[in-house]
């Protein structure tokens, strides 16, 4: 349909303004006005108004204002104070028009394109600002927590100053040291002859009449002190008594002792000596203790004899020969089951073993039923029945229902009857069975 151009609009000015009234017929839901420079152009199909004007307008400052009956436009002279002869340009050839034309677009989309620039550059400022002022918040929040953290740390350090000042300060400052005799003073016991570490080689030196004349010499001057011991034998048995025995008496015991240390010393040595030896020799053997390598009376017992144990497989049979002459088209044909079957969802050779349960295969088909992939819910449903009768019941109602949804009643209701013969008490497999009924006989 040609468009039909307005030509029943009013105008006047003022000293600044075009003002321009538009009547407006029927009642457009759409009414698009364009003016920039010296064009303006208004459409609500199938009408068009367009002018092209005496002199240019400011398009940021210009007005329009629709009613339903008119539309008012309020156009600012780019000169002001200027008198317009006329609205727009008389005599205007068809190539000025177009060229009037496409200097208004070319300035609408390089003004459009400013806009979006300024628009642009405005708020990527205004991000900025806002990341400076979220920066100075987030800085302000930080300085307040270290000021707190530094005010905590100046506490503590104050507190360990002043408990260290106090550590420092000696608990007995005022007391003074008074110096004591140690009573229990050692002293040195009495040495007759030199020990075997000051000498060692006196000892070995020394033969078996030195050591008699020693002892025979010990116990001759030992006879007088034992009448002495005699003596003060009453005094010493009372308990009441405190009388210390005489110097004598003490030298006396102190020699005794020394020579029995002396001979257990001299056992000692003779003893590891020949100790020494057996090891040297290889004669010494600790007793009651078995070498690793002695044979025990334990058996080992012997090893194991090997078994062998017989697996036999019955012959599989198949029920009818395989012909030659129909091989390659047995092979297309299983090829193509099974590729219908992979994009039915189900091909039993892919399958995972987890997957080959009747009761996953039987979740699997209700997902595929809820969803509308009926083909995929007959292909899961007819596995689950190979693979197992305790689904049977639930499988075959499910499959029959997917071969009613696939306009398939003949197969679909005989699966029905089917799985109310495996359970005729359910209500559910009766209810769907007699609706299917009644649905294909009313179609039909």
């Amino acid at each position: 349909m040609p468009p039909i151009i307005v030509t029943d609009y009013t105008w006047r000015q003022t000293a600044e303004e075009i003002i321009i009234s538009v009547p407006i017929r029927g009642s457009p839901k759409d009414v698009n006005v364009f003016a920039i420079d010296n064009y303006v152009k208004m459409s609500y199909p199938p009408f068009i108004l367009e002018l092209f004007l005496w002199k240019s307008i400011i398009e940021e400052e210009s007005q329009c204002t629709l009613s339903e009956s008119q539309a008012v436009l309020i156009l600012k002279k780019s000169e002001i104070d200027t008198d317009w002869p006329s609205l727009i340009e008389n005599n205007l050839s068809k190539e000025q028009k177009r060229e009037y034309r496409n200097q208004a677009l070319e300035h609408a989309r390089l003004s459009a394109e400013k806009r979006q620039n300024e628009k642009k550059t405005k708020y990527r400022e205004l991000d900025r600002q806002a990341v400076k002022e979220q920066i100075k918040l987030e800085s302000k929040v930080h300085n307040k927590i270290q000021e707190v953290r530094d005010s905590h740390r100046r506490e503590a350090m104050d507190e360990f100053e002043n408990w260290r000042k106090n550590a420092e300060k000696p608990i007995l400052c005022n007391e003074k040291a008074v110096l004591q005799e140690n009573r229990k003073s050692y002293k040195a016991p009495l040495k007759w002859f030199k020990s075997e570490s000051d000498d060692p080689r006196s000892t070995e030196s020394q033969s078996p009449k030195a050591i008699e004349t020693v002892d025979n010499e010990t116990e001759e001057e030992t006879a007088p002190a034992a009448e002495e011991i005699k003596s003060f034998g009453a005094s010493l048995g009372s308990p009441s008594t405190e009388r210390s025995p005489s110097p004598l008496v003490q030298s006396v015991m102190q020699s005794s002792i020394l020579d029995t240390s002396y001979r257990e010393r001299e056992a000692d040595t003779k003893r590891g000596k020949e100790i020494i030896d057996k090891l040297l020799t290889g004669n010494y053997r600790i007793s009651n203790k078995k070498n690793i390598f002695d044979k025990t009376d334990v058996s080992i017992p012997a090893p194991r004899q090997s078994g062998r144990i017989t697996v036999t497989f019955s012959e599989r049979v198949f029920p009818t020969p395989a012909r030659e002459s129909y091989h390659l088209q047995e092979k297309e044909w299983l090829e193509k089951q099974a590729e219908a079957r992979r994009k039915f969802g189900f091909a039993s050779e892919d399958l995972r073993p987890e997957e080959q349960n009747p009761q996953w295969l039987k979740d699997k088909g209700d997902e595929f039923f809820k969803v509308g992939n009926y083909l995929a819910a007959i292909s899961a449903y007819t596995h689950g029945i190979k693979l197992s009768d305790k689904m049977a019941t639930r499988c075959h109602a499910r499959f029959g229902a997917a071969l009613c949804k696939l306009s398939a009643p003949q197969h679909g209701i005989p699966e029905l009857e089917a799985a109310l013969k495996l359970s005729p008490d359910n209500d559910t497999i009766k209810r769907d069975l007699e609706v299917a009924r009644k649905f294909f006989e009313l179609a039909n």
